[in-house]
């Protein structure tokens, strides 16, 4: 057994069979391509020709695809096809090619298609053998006009036409010996000067001088020769033969005699062409030599081995092997043994498969979806970079043994695409998408940013995302830039990249705000680079870029421009900050700071227990029906929702916890304190998660929620005994860090117009105003739209004066927009739906809570990228990292993923 599955490893399709049965003369192997039905074959231990039969022939997959075919509409105009780059000298490729992918590459793997069937043949190291036997099997013309008009044949013409005519042929003799076969008429050996016979078992054609392999007198290769090069001698041969006179003589003096099939189940539609003979006592003769129903002559098929019956019907009955070519497979057959019988050569084959039901193939068809199976080697491409880029993964995974055996099992043979494939195919859809987004940002008018740098293994990376509003306030994000800066990154180097940025997408000029944390360096950045006209202006004159730029850091080659958008802080971040710093030094520092911190010593073990042991967690879930929150490094919601959880357990359980864990317990104090600081710091544990939001979060909620969150503490002030000094602290940690919130006419105006707050957030006194300044907003935002609309078309006299009756000086004059924004601020519809009826305001909006209020969207985009970041990860080059991230976050705005 092990000398036959050695040669069944140098077999190109044996992942189409599974071996069953080893023991015997033969082997049986099961049909892959046939599941869900179960097809058992059988073979010669070292003969692989049943097999590749089966798979050209009677694979019912493959007779399924052609019955669809026919069935179905007509199909398309089959995909052009090309020759490989490499000089090719024979002219059978003439019929043959290869396929392209997406990008263009043609698919050399060794399987060129027929360019009449769109059949794969296989070609390996481009030997063109099996493309000329698939040529002389199924398209007999084509293979005889290749012949013809081959350079080879052609070159011989011509050297016959240009020579002398050539002498006579030697006259050939037959070997002395007795022969049987009536093909040695046009075979024969030559003489020595002697008059020797040379028999040496290469005989000369009669007809082309050729000589032809005939070891120990055997004549196969004498057959095939005429087979192939002499079709009319060949089929005079079949015609005149003394066999077949004796088989017409004794066909024409008695009727031929009924064939039957063997009782056993037989699969291959090859029977239908062939049977056995019965004895006198009525008992089918299944010796291993069934008989043809067309010419009665017996065919050796040795175990059932159809080989032979498939090559006689290909060599003598050309019409009916094309027939059983063409035939459609049904797939559920009924068994054979239970069809009837021929009485003759006028009732043969069509019988058996009319004996079959439509409803059996449905039924089966319908228990198996195939559809993974005939995936396109180009679809199959795409799903393996789509799964690559949308998870992340590193590159290096198209080159593991393990994920490419898993693609070629599954898609049954196809080929992984190459590290080269992949980056090529990533250019194409990065282009694409960059083109798309592209076309989608002229269209917007206003538009927002969000900055922030990510570090990790020794690399710096400078990340930029950007966001705006539709017609419908449907806000839309997309991803900018995760590019790779030097890791000892400085105010220039961030200001080199955001102008950079913003200019190969040409959005300078639309972007009303970039939000980033509170960094040094960014806010060193945008105090020294901004264009807000509220900046003071003390004297005017010209400085050198050195001296204005960062310590005179950069030499005089640095040409930037000195402008930046409108630098808006996270106002997540620094409510974090507040809570994480002010907060906690004021809890620290009061009174009760020993308490604090031996409470929240405490609480860590517990975190560190049932984090670090399986045992504690299980203890956890069964003691208090839940699993442990570890906190999250400098994030203090994190750490309160944390505490939060282990305080809302009962006094019982929180003791039966600890003695569990094997730690120290809470004393009456520690509990009662974490209870009271859970309860009195809410609002701002709630306020931390309304900021952090970002399809329904706009700058407009930023004053509201701070002032919210100042009187409901002002308000727990009162209640508290142990935290009072500690929220006056945060109060005023509020009002100094935001002062530059509160103080931003955007953010006033961004919060005026949002129907959940319109101006009741305001002191009476101060309505008036930021009325007014709304009511101007409302008049340039509609002058801005109709200079965008008339822009580059001709402008009428009377559009141009706005004097008199019916002018569009009075109709989209400060009156029309004083009354628009009077009934905006007297509703009480609290929907963003209801701006749709104040047209003006709603302009306003966009223009305005365009801006986030954090810079979550880019810490986002950061953490798609930490599974690449890997040590195998980093076969991937800068730009291609980027390039995979931009493609996974855009995906859902963009097509360049299919």
């Amino acid at each position: 057994m092990e000398r036959s599955r050695t040669a069944f490893d140098h077999w190109l399709h044996k992942h189409h069979f599974t071996f069953r049965d080893t023991r015997g003369r033969n082997i049986t192997v099961q049909c892959n391509l046939c599941l869900p039905k179960i097809n058992i074959l059988s073979t010669a231990r070292d003969s692989t020709s049943n097999l590749k039969k089966h798979l050209e022939c009677h694979s019912p997959c493959q007779k399924r695809k052609r019955e669809h075919s026919e069935m179905s509409e007509p199909e398309p105009e089959p995909e052009p096809l090309f020759l490989p780059s490499k000089r090719l000298k024979s002219v059978v490729w003439e019929y043959f090619g290869y396929l392209k992918d997406p990008e263009g590459t043609i698919l050399v793997d060794g399987y060129p298609v027929c360019r009449m069937c769109q059949k794969k043949v296989s070609a390996p190291a481009g030997n063109t053998s099996n493309m000329m036997h698939h040529l002389r099997d199924n398209h007999h013309k084509e293979f005889a006009k290749l012949n013809c008009h081959s350079p080879c044949q052609k070159r011989k013409r011509e050297h016959s036409e240009m020579s002398e005519p050539e002498p006579e042929p030697e006259p050939l003799f037959l070997p002395s010996k007795r022969l049987k076969s009536v093909v040695w008429e046009y075979f024969g050996y030559l003489k020595d000067p002697e008059g020797t016979i040379l028999v040496d078992g290469y005989p000369v054609c009669r007809m082309c001088q050729k000589k032809v392999s005939a070891p120990a007198g055997n004549t196969s290769n004498m057959m095939h020769h005429l087979r192939d090069h002499h079709h009319k001698e060949f089929a005079k041969l079949n015609c005149h033969s003394p066999c077949q006179k004796r088989k017409r003589e004794h066909s024409e003096m008695s009727e031929p005699e009924p064939l039957f099939l063997p009782p056993k189940r037989l699969k291959s539609v090859v029977w239908e062409y062939f049977g056995y003979l019965k004895d006198p006592e009525g008992t089918i003769l299944v010796d291993g030599y069934p008989v043809c129903r067309i010419c009665q002559k017996k065919v050796s098929a040795p175990a059932g081995n159809t080989s032979n019956m498939m090559h006689h019907l290909r060599d003598h009955h050309h019409k009916e092997f094309a027939k059983l070519n063409r035939k459609h497979s049904v797939a559920c057959r009924k068994r054979i043994r239970d069809a009837p019988s021929s009485d003759g050569p006028s009732n043969y084959g069509p019988s058996i498969l009319e004996n079959q039901t439509e409803e059996s193939s449905e039924a089966k068809d319908a228990k198996a979806d195939p559809t993974i199976y005939y995936q396109t080697q180009s679809r199959l491409n795409a799903l393996v970079f789509n799964f690559i880029v949308e998870d992340v993964q590193p590159i290096s995974i198209l080159e593991q043994p393990g994920f490419r055996k898993l693609i070629e099992a599954l898609s049954r043979g196809k080929k992984v695409m190459s590290r080269s494939a992949f980056v090529t195919r990533l250019d194409v859809a990065f282009d694409k998408m960059k083109g798309e987004l592209k076309a989608k940002l002229d269209k917007v008018q206003t538009l927002c940013t969000t900055a922030d740098i990510w570090s990790v293994q020794d690399r710096s990376y400078f990340g930029m995302t950007c966001h705006w509003l539709e017609d419908n306030l449907e806000r839309k994000s997309a991803a900018l830039a995760c590019t790779r800066i030097p890791i000892s990154y400085t105010c220039e180097t961030i200001i080199a990249k955001i102008q950079e940025i913003h200019s190969s997408y040409n959005i300078e000029s639309k972007v009303q705000a970039t939000v980033t944390d509170n960094g040094n360096n960014f806010v060193k950045a945008f105090k020294e680079f901004s264009s807000e006209d509220d900046q003071e202006v003390e004297d005017s004159r010209f400085e050198d870029l050195g001296s204005i730029l960062c310590d005179g850091e950069m030499g005089g080659d640095f040409f930037l421009s000195y402008f930046l958008p409108p630098h808006q802080r996270s106002a997540a971040q620094t409510l974090n900050l507040i809570a994480s710093k002010d907060l906690a030094d004021a809890v620290s520092k009061g009174q009760t700071g020993k308490l604090h911190s031996s409470a929240i010593a405490k609480c860590a073990a517990i975190w560190h227990k049932s984090h670090s042991s399986v045992e504690a967690a299980e203890a956890m879930e069964s003691i208090a029906k839940m699993t442990i929150t570890v906190p999250c490094l400098n994030k203090w919601s994190s750490e309160y929702y944390a505490v939060n959880k282990l305080m809302s357990l009962t006094d019982s359980q929180l003791n039966e916890l600890t003695e569990a864990l094997g730690v120290t317990g809470f004393t009456p104090d520690e509990a009662a304190y974490l209870t009271e600081y859970t309860d009195v710091f809410k609002p701002v544990a709630f306020a931390l998660d309304l900021l952090h939001g970002e399809e329904k979060c706009f700058l407009g909620i930023v004053i509201p929620t701070l002032l919210t969150l100042k009187r409901k503490l002002e308000e727990k002030a009162a209640n508290t005994r142990l935290f009072s000094k500690v929220i006056e602290n945060t109060v005023e940690a509020i009002d100094s860090r935001f002062k530059q919130v509160f103080d931003s006419s955007d953010a006033r105006l961004a919060t005026a117009t949002m129907p959940q707050f319109r101006l009741w957030w305001l002191p009476e006194d101060e309505r008036e105003a930021l009325r007014a300044q709304l009511i101007t907003e409302v008049v340039q935002v509609d002058q801005g739209t109709e200079e965008t609309e008339t822009n580059g078309g001709s402008v009428h006299e009377d559009e141009f004066f706005s004097y008199g009756p019916g002018s569009s000086g009075n109709k989209n004059g400060k009156r029309e927009a004083a009354e628009e924004v009077w009934l905006y601020l007297q509703g009480t519809n609290k929907d963003l739906k209801c701006l749709n009826e104040f047209p003006g305001v709603k302009k306003v909006f966009i223009k305005f809570n365009t801006t986030l209020p954090s810079s979550a969207p880019v810490q986002q985009l950061f953490s798609n990228g930490a599974n690449a970041v890997t040590p195998k990860g980093n076969h991937l080059s800068d730009e291609h990292f980027e390039r995979v991230l931009l493609l996974r976050y855009n995906s859902k705005i963009t097509t360049a993923l299919e």
